[in-house]
């Protein structure tokens, strides 16, 4: 069941996506490198290891902060005025299509194209 919701959860981000265009480029923008590899160990029990936690480049990180980005876990922000105009250009200039339901890679593998 977990496997079949990971695909309905990619195909509905690719979706997504591709209904902000032409602003994120998927697939073209790398990620941050500070998380793009990182496992946060985030288990109270007892600690799964296996390929998509270690080996290669991977970075386990066994007791992470609540907030992986050092805050304080709280949904707080604080910004300048000229951020908040920045941000609301970003919201204007990101905004979603709604109509937009082109092919993607999720649909093409999946051998259901629509």
């Amino acid at each position: 069941f977990l496997m079949t919701r990971e695909i309905a959860h990619q195909k509905s981000f690719e979706k997504a996506l591709h209904s902000i265009q032409p602003n994120f480029p998927q697939g073209k923008l790398p990620g941050n490198p500070n998380f793009t590899s990182v496992y946060f160990n985030m288990s109270k029990g007892d600690d799964g290891r296996g390929p998509w936690n270690q080996g290669g480049d991977w970075k386990f990180v066994e007791h992470p902060q609540p907030a992986v980005d050092g805050g304080d876990g709280t949904a707080t922000v604080q910004v300048s005025q000229r951020d908040v105009e920045a941000l609301q250009a970003l919201a204007i200039r990101t905004a979603s299509d709604p109509d937009s339901n082109p092919t993607t890679a999720a649909d093409l593998g999946s051998g259901q194209t629509v």
